[in-house]
């Protein structure tokens, strides 16, 4: 197979000592050729070069002669190929070529979860929203099943396709027949984000559960802890999975195998902040890919520079600083980091793909828009594509054409690889459905409008509608320290933020021009302060996006019973809840009583959490907190406003109120009301 990208972005160019050699003088003229392995002999063509004499440097200190000559490289990367041709008369032609050799791979080929697969001519992407399978072939899409309920990660082995579903469900199709085997239930609240085939064994990544778990005869059991395994990858036995939220400290990676569990800690980069690289953590690690050769995994997400703000290093966070893509190389054999990618203007990776000879990676950005094509060694990039779409979270390749899943455009993007032409040769609708306008601007940062440089959407801090488990200082911002919240969990009538600072959630054009660096959506004449006149019905995009928001619905609890009823621990936790007067404030259907005074003022309450470091509210002094509704409580972890309750019982401690097991095993199964 030759190698796309060797002939795309390292096809040779000729330098000549004369501009135009005449006919009878010396030409060097290198033909393209296949990727080398490692160790492996290559015999280069140089046939097409005149001159009375060839002579080679092959990049890596070797030299040869002649037209065809053998050379072995004993190291994977990038060499530049250097042809002379020499006539008698002294005359000389050069022409350089870049070399890529890699490893080569694995028998098997490595595994990943993911939202596109491919088997063959088929190409087979998950809806989640309309609960689709969607299989295409060629430029036209031929078939779409029903899945059980929210699918989110697909596998194929064979002619077996497994579909993980947020409803709590994995089922099995027969990609030959394209019917459903089986379906299999994975417990109330488990809720498998990732699935992935090792061999004919299917694993399941349960968020939920916090597990990875055998499917079939093989055994069916939780086999290590992981929270929230978003991805999962595999090559000769062993899996790979990431923590989707990180640690304040550190990102990790675990590495599990009949050996055991090795955790992979990855640590912040430590900066200098600038226009193009920032501090930051390592998070919402919802990629993962395990090189063809096995040697490396490399891992993807964002990353979260919480060093950073007024009251933490005296520096603002900008729309630069805040959060950009982060991807990590890891030795699979040690654990040992290899390589970081410095991206610039590029929002959270959403999905990988190795070539399969794994002489480049594709790496598609969620909301930027952009696909790039890196080194796989260095994560230098190589090239790319730009304007794809939105929602990027699927990709497939066969090294010469990628396909590229928008989910959130509802296309299918196809580029021609061999080509190396930019733009894509095909789209492909997967919906009879429009694209939902308001998706679009939550997950747009390529768009102007919401981000200066494509760094910052709605979805970098606030994955699926929920949140990134970080706090962060928003001191410049007339506050202080704030943790995330998920945004299932909103007052539906306001007001927002702990602070009750905004009162609509068209006022986030406020936080979009001043901390995201966008153009916003309304007209300079019609942007008022938050709290001030009405937003609504001004902006189209605005409003799209407040009604999008606002379809957030909070996960199932993997706390209730099998069939999703309240425990008889968690239902005699009500009473005291009701002894605590914890009712005074989370009360009505929403359990917070989150509102507005007579006086048109927000409703805040001091319970005696707030500290030095909390900082202000809107630029005025803070006298309490807008109460946070308590649905799915369980899936909010850190508590409080600044995050230092990393339990629930912490939380509770820090009001005042009993830590009795009842009362915990109550609120971490509350969902959906009282």
């Amino acid at each position: 197979m030759v190698s796309a990208f060797a002939l795309i972005w390292a096809l040779a160019c000729v330098e000549a000592d004369l501009a135009d050699p005449p006919p009878d003088g010396p030409e060097a003229v290198l033909n393209p050729g296949a990727v080398a392995f490692v160790g492996e002999p290559v015999a280069l063509d140089g046939s097409g070069g005149l001159g009375d004499q060839l002579t080679w440097d092959f990049g890596d200190g070797g030299t040869g002669a002649g037209l065809h000559p053998d050379h072995a490289w004993n190291e994977p990367g990038r060499y530049s190929i250097r042809l002379t041709a020499t006539s008698t008369d002294g005359r000389t032609d050069v022409a350089t070529q870049t070399q890529v050799v890699v490893h080569r791979p694995l028998s098997e080929a490595p595994t990943q979860s993911g939202r596109l697969v491919r088997s063959g001519m088929r190409l087979y992407a998950v809806l989640t929203d309309e609960d689709l399978i969607v299989v295409v072939e060629g430029e036209a899409v031929v078939e779409r099943w029903a899945t059980c309920g929210q699918p989110t990660s697909l596998a194929i082995a064979g002619e077996r396709l497994l579909v993980a579903c947020r409803l709590d469900a994995v089922q099995e199709w027969n990609l030959a027949t394209a019917t459903l085997v089986d379906e299999v239930a994975t417990g109330w609240g488990s809720r498998p984000e990732s699935v992935v085939f090792d061999g004919g064994v299917g694993w399941v990544g349960l968020a939920g559960d916090r597990s990875l778990v055998a499917l079939g005869e093989a055994g069916a059991g939780r086999i290590v802890e992981v929270d929230d395994p978003r991805a999962i990858a595999v090559a000769e036995g062993v899996l790979w999975a990431p923590r989707f939220r990180s640690e304040v400290s550190a990102g990790s990676l675990l590495r599990v195998s009949d050996d055991g569990v090795l955790t992979v800690t990855l640590l912040p980069d430590l900066g200098p902040d600038s226009d193009t690289d920032a501090r930051g953590v390592p998070t919402l690690l919802g990629a993962v890919a395990v090189r063809p050769d096995g040697l490396a995994v490399v891992v993807g997400g964002s990353k979260a520079n919480l060093a950073r703000g007024l009251r933490r290093d005296g520096l603002a966070l900008t729309a630069e600083t805040a959060t950009r893509a982060a991807l990590r190389s890891v030795d699979t054999a040690s654990g040992t980091p290899l390589a970081r990618a410095m991206f610039d203007n590029r929002d959270v990776v959403g999905a990988l793909a190795f070539t399969p000879l794994g002489d480049s990676l594709l790496v598609a950005h969620l909301g930027a828009g952009i696909v790039d094509v890196l080194d796989p060694l260095t994560l230098t990039r190589i090239g790319g594509f730009q304007h794809v779409g939105v929602g990027l979270d699927g990709l497939a390749t066969d090294g010469d054409t990628a396909w590229v899943l928008a989910s959130v455009d509802q296309e299918l993007v196809v580029f021609d690889l061999a080509s190396g032409n930019p733009n894509p040769v095909a789209r492909v609708a997967l919906s009879a459905s429009p694209a939902d306008l308001g998706a679009q601007v939550f997950f747009g940062a390529g768009d102007r409008r919401m981000s200066q440089d494509g760094y910052v959407s709605c979805a970098s801090c606030h994955p699926d509608g929920g949140h990134d488990g970080q706090t962060w200082d928003f001191s410049d911002r007339g506050e202080g320290f704030r943790d995330t919240q998920a945004l299932f969990a909103m007052p539906d009538a306001g007001p927002y933020h702990w602070s009750a600072n905004f009162d609509e959630l068209q006022d986030f054009e406020n936080a979009i021009r001043a901390h995201q660096g966008g153009i916003g959506f309304l007209d300079d004449a019609a942007l008022t302060e938050p709290l001030g006149a009405p937003k609504g019905g001004l902006s189209p995009e605005l409003d799209a996006l407040s009604a999008y928001v606002r379809g957030f619905s909070p996960p199932r609890s993997p706390w209730r019973e099998a069939d999703g009823s309240s425990s008889e621990l968690g239902a005699s936790g009500r009473a005291v809840f009701v002894a605590e007067g914890c009712g005074g404030c989370h009360a009505g259907p929403e359990l917070t009583d989150a509102g507005w005074n007579a006086d048109s003022t927000p409703l805040l309450h001091d319970v005696g959490t707030l500290v030095e470091h909390s900082g202000d509210r809107a630029g005025e002094p803070l006298t309490g907190l807008r109460t946070p509704t308590l649905l799915g409580l369980h899936a909010t972890a850190p508590y409080l406003h600044d995050g230092r309750a990393p339990t629930l019982e912490e939380a509770l401690a820090a009001h005042g109120v009993s830590t009795d097991p009842a009362l915990v095993r109550y609120l971490m199964e509350i969902e959906d009301g009282p």
